[in-house]
Parts: structure tokens; sequence; C-alpha cells
């Protein structure tokens, strides 16, 4: 069967799709310790910090997702908290199932989703962006 398309055309086909798939992406931050969770929560912006277990397949499920509306939320902070890396956080924070994303203002918890809900999720943030 012949190729419809030039190799150049695909090559600059593929080095486009690259580059516009990194184009936009606006970093997701990982917690690691307390202190860094404390310092995540202080913002007066809507922060939202994604629990999770890097065997919970939910998890990375709802992972793209969330990628995503750190992309389309830039009013607030997006970031990731492993449970098993940073236990200390997830035991403070009250986290008994993952994932679990706890929304925080000016060092205040306002609501908390619990599961891979993405429509959920979405309210929350909008509601309290």
């Amino acid at each position: 069967m012949q190729r419809l398309v030039r190799p150049s055309v695909q090559l600059l086909t593929r080095h486009a799709r690259q580059f516009h798939s990194t184009q936009h992406r606006m970093a997701v931050t990982q917690i690691t310790s307390v202190s860094d969770f404390q310092n995540a929560i202080k913002s007066d912006k809507l922060t939202v910090i994604d629990f999770y277990a890097t065997w919970c397949g939910p998890c990375k499920m709802i992972a793209p997702t969330f990628d995503k509306f750190s992309e389309t939320f830039t009013d607030a902070q997006f970031y990731r908290c492993d449970v098993d890396e940073a236990s200390a956080v997830a035991q403070e924070v009250g986290v008994t199932a993952m994932p679990t994303f706890a929304f925080y203002k000016n060092g205040e918890k306002i609501t908390t989703v619990m599961g891979a809900n993405p429509s959920a999720l979405n309210a929350a943030i909008k509601q309290n962006v």
C-alpha cells in the first residue's frame, strides 16, 4: 500500500503535535512534606490538592483530568500528594480514601471531593475559585 503523506509532512505534523501538547501545560506541584503542605495552603488563591496513591486505579484514571483543570483554572493552584510517600500530610488532612481532593483558601479547608468524579471536582473548583 502506498503512503499518502510525504515523510517531510509526517515529520512536521509529529513535531507540531509534540509542541502543541507541551505549550499549555500548567505545573501541578508535588507536595512531599508537611512544610510543603503548610506553605501550599497559606495562599489566598484556591488551592486544590490531589491525595493519591501510585497503586490506585481511580487515581490514575482521573490524573489527566486534574492536569487539564490545572490548565483551565489558572486562578487556582494545583498540587499532588502521594499518600504513601508523604503519609504525615495525609494523616494530618485525614485522608481515608483515594483519590481525595482537598480544597483550601487562606489556610482553611473549604471542601473535599472523594473519589474519581470529574464532574464533582469541576463543580467544586468552579464554586470556590
